[in-house]
């Protein structure tokens, strides 16, 4: 319950940063080790639905116009005369376990290549005419029996999907802590050479902290503009925007006053 009311305290006041100011460190820490585990978590919630829906969107592709063919002891056994080609120019199929066809057609944005004992999956990386292709090639050593068709590429993924849901939600904290903690240290090397002009100078530990917490807001706003896929906005710098801001007004509503407001002339007739 503390650290929802922090969490809240944080987007909705400068003020609120006074309270974290002269924490440990290690309390920082520990703080935003637990703010993106929640947004992490979130984050990739929001695209499992995104991943089957994209799963079952390939299978239907794969199955239009799909020659008979299966794996049996990660081998390719079929009759269809090859090479046997579907699909279209975005996402492209080719069968051939004679040895005629071993590379990518590049004509095709994507596509599946199915030899005798292997599988080549290529990518163009972009839709530029000298774009660089990725390229994949994995034996079938391991792959379940049976026919080869969209409910047995679903079966495959999506106990895939299930396996990637914790290690992407584990390295998506662990890039996150890494990517924070290096902005915030940049943030506190430049402020502190600037504070030692102002009357009430914050410490290094004190910078730190607000950088840290400071993040909360803006990692808030980009995980749910990510959750909610508005490929439109400019998402970087949308975080950096509101970093900025809720760094440059927590650190003034941070600062100590030294001395009292000098009194109005007013106040002096």
């Amino acid at each position: 319950m503390n650290f929802l009311r922090t969490v809240i305290g944080l987007c909705s006041s400068f003020k609120s940063y006074r309270l974290i100011r002269d924490l440990p460190l290690t309390s920082s820490m520990k703080y935003l080790l637990r703010l993106l585990t929640l947004l992490a978590l979130i984050l990739v919630a929001s695209f499992v639905p995104l991943t089957i829906e994209g799963i079952n969107e390939f299978g239907r592709r794969f199955d239009k116009d799909r020659p008979e063919f299966s794996i049996r002891d990660s081998k390719i056994v079929t009759s269809v005369p090859q090479p046997y080609r579907w699909g279209d120019d975005d996402l492209l199929f080719v069968l051939d376990t004679t040895g005629k066809v071993v590379k990518p057609d590049t004509t095709a944005l994507r596509g599946i290549l199915f030899m005798a004992d292997s599988y080549t999956f290529w990518m163009q990386v972009t839709n530029a005419p000298e774009a660089g292709i990725l390229v994949q090639t994995q034996k079938f050593l391991g792959y379940p029996n049976g026919v080869v068709n969209g409910a047995y590429f679903r079966k495959l993924t999506q106990q895939f999907v299930w396996i990637a849901v914790p290690l992407a939600w584990v390295l998506f904290v662990l890039v996150g802590m890494l990517m924070c903690s290096i902005q915030a240290y940049l943030f506190t090397a430049v402020a502190s050479f600037m504070e030692r002009t102002m009357p009430a100078p914050l410490r290094f530990q004190q910078l730190l902290n607000i950088a840290l917490h400071a993040v909360t807001p803006a990692a808030i706003i980009f995980t749910a503009y990510m959750a909610m896929r508005l490929q439109e906005l400019n998402l970087w710098l949308i975080y950096l925007v509101a970093y900025g801001v809720f760094l440059i007004g927590a650190t003034n509503a941070c600062r100590d006053k030294t001395a009292r407001e000098e009194p109005r002339k007013d106040e002096l007739l």
